[in-house]
């Protein structure tokens, strides 16, 4: 499980995704004729802005109709109420109105206005979380584990706001292929004593680290490559 050398690959030739796009078979043939070609053993990456464009887990700025519990919170944290609104109603209960709305979203995900965003969102948009990622990463990786010839393991990923943390961190929010988890109970630390509770979420230090090359801009990066990693 130990990560000996690591290399973290940026896909640059991506094009824009739009809704209802196969974005399986776009992904397919961008890794077919990329620069850097996968390998076995590798894993894909995916930011989830793409993935919730094509499914069209998007909201029309124009077409949102904001309660009044949706403006009294955002008087209170200095966010639009737009944003508020479908925050609210991507959450399954709030956690906390001031000075940041957290929620619980349907996912079962903590975070911060439920991961609603306007950036890298059509214009004019506000951009959800898919509305199932692990369906959505299952679909990617089957579609290009047959059309590869060997199993690539697939992350979604979405930067998102830790509860009582300062700064967004990349976390998983779907995965297929592999096993989030390394448990390292029963091993023995540097001083010879047994690990008796060490679960580490593999999938999450992976989304992290692949946020390094993906960026939080125009870098225009929706996939990266990791490879490297020993993994279930």
């Amino acid at each position: 499980m130990r990560v000996r050398e690591l290399a973290i690959v940026p896909i640059r030739e991506v094009p824009l995704i739009q809704q209802g796009d196969d974005l399986p078979s776009v992904l397919l043939r961008v890794l077919e004729t990329c620069e850097f070609k996968p390998q076995p053993g590798d894993i894909l990456v995916v930011t989830h802005s793409i993935v919730s464009i094509a499914e069209g887990s998007v909201f029309r700025k124009s077409d949102i109709e904001v309660s009044e519990e949706s403006k009294r919170i955002a008087s209170q944290n200095d966010r639009p109420p737009v944003q508020v609104e479908v925050a609210l109603r991507e959450a399954r209960r709030i956690l906390r109105e001031r000075p940041v709305l957290i929620t619980e979203t349907k996912h079962g995900l903590i975070t911060d206005y439920s991961g609603v965003d306007e950036s890298n969102a059509p214009p004019g948009t506000l951009m959800t979380l898919p509305a199932d990622p692990d369906k959505s990463a299952v679909a990617i990786f089957r579609k290009l584990s047959c059309g590869l010839g060997f199993t690539l393991p697939v992350i979604i990923s979405d930067t998102q706001g830790r509860p009582w943390r300062k700064g967004a961190v990349n976390l998983a929010v779907g995965v297929a292929g592999l096993s989030p988890f390394i448990d390292n109970t029963g091993r023995k630390d540097l001083y010879g004593k047994p690990l008796r509770a060490s679960l580490v979420c593999l999938a999450d230090e992976i989304a992290a680290a692949a946020e390094l090359v993906m960026g939080q801009a125009d870098e225009g990066i929706p996939l990266v490559l990791v490879r490297g990693v020993r993994f279930e």
